[in-house]
């Protein structure tokens, strides 16, 4: 049985925690000020620049999908410090049977249009990658007399299918790898669904984005999201609850439903007084986004529960 301590972890980090360096736009008497402060010993906020937290700034999905990261990463006796993804993630190529690169891709080339794949219908079924060229490398990956060479695939730095690579013709400089006849798909699906998530381009979420995926804290949630767009309330709470199990998180009240939500997730972070209602009425406000403070607010209700609010 999995056991779950959550709990314990953070309290034992907040315990070890050191002082927190000052920001220069959190004035001491601020509401959220100890929020923040506290948040940034134990690893899970850190600021905007040098000194600077951005209170009033709008919190992004990567933002959210970040600080769950970290909470995990404490639950399991880290310091928050995620780890940092492999550099083969979101890259692959096609090789010779020998194992010498022939192309290279990445998940970027998918958006670009340089990249495209699908599986025909045909039985045995079988998987047909395309990579766009440069003329070089068309006359280079031509076979002499026609047809086509043995090829493999290799995504995230792992060989996954092997199969024939020759020029698609009709005058278009792009080539295609075409998988054996009777190829086990099994890995190339495993290896593929990280590979379609892993983000375009140097992103600074790249490592969390990762680590949630490495540690099935993505499942239920699309595949294609977009992280730079603020994060929802209720946003928040599906991602805490795939981090904050039941028994972690105690009630402290009896509130019996949310006036404006029927979710489970988020009556259970309301009685543990982990969230608040946004008025007297406690209403949730699922689609409202929040400010840093205000997440600040909410993250130092989970490692502290002193900071815990009584529900209404």
């Amino acid at each position: 049985m999995k056991k779950h301590l959550l709990t314990a972890s953070l309290t034992l980090t907040l315990l070890l925690s050191g002082q927190a360096a000052a920001f220069s736009d959190v004035p001491d008497g601020a509401w959220y000020a100890a929020d923040a402060a506290l948040c940034q010993s134990v690893g899970l906020m850190q600021g905007t620049g040098e000194d600077t937290f951005s209170p009033e700034g709008t919190v992004t999905l990567a933002e959210v999908m970040t600080v769950v990261a970290r909470l995990h990463e404490l639950s399991q006796g880290g310091d928050g410090v995620l780890p940092q993804a492999p550099a083969a993630w979101g890259t692959g190529s096609l090789t010779t049977l020998e194992g010498s690169t022939l192309l290279t891709f990445s998940a970027q080339d998918l958006v670009s249009g340089r990249l495209s794949y699908h599986y025909d219908n045909e039985q045995p079924r079988r998987l047909h990658l395309q990579l766009s060229v440069n003329a070089a490398q068309l006359r280079a990956l031509t076979p002499a007399g026609g047809g086509s060479s043995g090829a493999a695939l290799v995504l995230n730095g792992t060989h996954v299918l092997t199969g024939f690579l020759s020029p698609v013709g009709n005058g278009v400089r792009r080539v295609e790898f075409v998988s054996a006849a009777g190829a086990d798909h099994e890995l190339c699906n495993k290896e593929l669904s990280p590979f379609l998530a892993a983000p375009v381009g140097d992103v600074w979420y790249r490592d969390a984005l990762w680590y949630v995926q490495e540690h099935g804290l993505m499942e239920d949630q699309p595949m294609a999201q977009f992280f730079e767009d603020p994060a929802t309330r209720i946003d928040l709470a599906e991602w805490l609850c795939k981090v904050l199990p039941p028994e972690d998180l105690p009630a402290i009240g009896q509130a019996a439903s949310v006036p404006d939500i029927q979710d489970p997730d988020v009556l259970r972070l309301y009685q543990a007084g982990i969230l608040t209602g946004v008025d007297e009425a406690g209403t949730f406000a699922g689609d409202r986004t929040l400010t840093r403070a205000e997440l600040s607010a909410v993250l130092a209700r989970v490692v502290d529960p002193s900071r815990r609010v009584m529900p209404g």
